[in-house]
C-alpha cells in the first residue's frame, strides 16, 4: 500500500521541481518533431526532458555515460559522444539543427569553456535558442553544503562539487554569444517564483523522500545561478519567442526579444 504522506511529497516536488530551462520554451517543445540538443545529459535528463515533452527529438551531449540509466538511454533519439575538452569535435554535431540547444552546469567543469561557445552556437537554428545555465559569482560566498548544512545537501557553494575549474562570466559570455550571431534575449540570476513563493513546501518534499534538503531547491532564492538565453535571428522571425508565451518568460524572468529592443 503506498505511503499518502510520500505520494504527496512526490506530487509536491516534482511541481515545484519543473526544470527552470524549460519554462520559457514550453510552446516550442511542445511541437511534435522540436529538436533539442542537451549538452550535458546525465542526471537522467533524457528521461526528465520526454516526461514534460514525449513528442520532442532529443539529442544528448556528453563525454561519456554518466548518471543515466537504460530508460534514459531508451528515449534518446541520438546520442553524441564528445568531449568538450576537445571543442573542435563538435564539428560533428549538425549545424543550425535545433530549436534548443541546452547548456546547463557544464561550461564551469571545462578547461577552456570559451573555446566550446562557436561550436555550440553554430548548432542552433534560425529561430532557435540557446539556453546557458552556470554558478554565479555569488555561489563562492554560500555556505559550504557537501557534508551538510541545516539539513541542506549538496552544491551550495562554488567549491563543493570538486570538478568545477572556473566561475563563468555572464557579460564576457553575452558579449561573445553576440559575436558569434546569436542575440542575447535575457541574461540574469535563476530565478523560478514558485521555488520561492513555496520554498517551504517544496523543502518539505525533499527532506520527506530523502531524508535531506538537496541544495538546489534553495538555489533560486539564494542567487546560485546565472542564466543567459540567446536566439538565432531569421529575417521573418517576429518580435517575440517563437511558440513561447510571454506568461512562461514573465516566470521564468526573461525578456522576449521585443521587449529587449523596446529597452534598448
Amino acid at each position: 500500500m503506498k505511503n499518502p504522506l510520500r505520494a504527496w511529497a512526490a506530487a509536491a516536488y516534482r511541481w515545484c521541481a519543473y526544470p527552470h530551462r524549460f519554462v520559457p520554451f514550453r510552446k516550442v517543445l511542445q511541437r511534435p518533431g522540436a529538436r533539442i540538443l542537451d549538452v550535458g545529459c546525465g542526471n537522467h535528463s533524457p528521461t526528465v526532458t520526454k516526461q514534460y515533452f514525449p513528442r520532442c527529438r532529443y539529442e544528448g551531449l556528453d563525454r561519456e555515460r554518466w548518471n543515466r540509466d537504460a530508460r534514459d538511454d531508451a528515449l534518446m533519439d541520438a546520442f553524441h559522444e564528445i568531449d568538450l575538452d576537445r571543442p573542435e569535435l563538435l564539428t560533428a554535431v549538425p549545424a543550425e539543427a535545433y530549436d534548443l540547444v541546452i547548456c546547463s552546469h557544464v561550461l564551469e567543469h571545462l578547461r577552456d569553456p570559451w573555446a566550446v561557445l562557436p561550436g555550440l552556437t553554430r548548432t542552433v537554428k534560425p529561430g532557435g535558442f540557446l539556453y546557458i545555465e552556470v554558478p554565479a559569482e555569488r555561489s563562492l560566498r554560500l555556505p559550504r553544503a557537501r557534508d551538510g548544512f541545516l539539513g541542506i545537501r549538496g552544491c551550495l557553494n562554488f567549491a563543493d562539487d570538486p570538478t568545477h575549474r572556473g566561475l563563468v562570466n555572464l557579460d564576457r559570455l553575452a558579449e561573445l554569444v553576440g559575436r558569434l550571431g546569436l542575440r542575447v534575449v535575457h541574461r540574469g540570476k535563476r530565478f523560478l517564483l514558485r521555488r520561492v513563493i513555496l520554498l517551504p513546501l517544496y523543502a518539505a518534499a525533499g527532506l520527506i523522500l530523502r531524508g535531506y534538503i538537496p541544495a538546489s531547491v534553495v538555489w533560486d532564492v539564494l542567487g546560485f545561478a546565472d542564466v543567459l538565453i540567446a536566439e538565432r535571428p531569421q529575417a521573418s522571425a517576429a518580435k517575440a519567442l517563437p511558440g513561447a508565451d510571454a506568461k512562461d518568460v514573465a516566470r521564468s524572468g526573461a525578456r522576449s526579444p521585443d521587449a529587449v529592443s523596446k529597452a534598448a
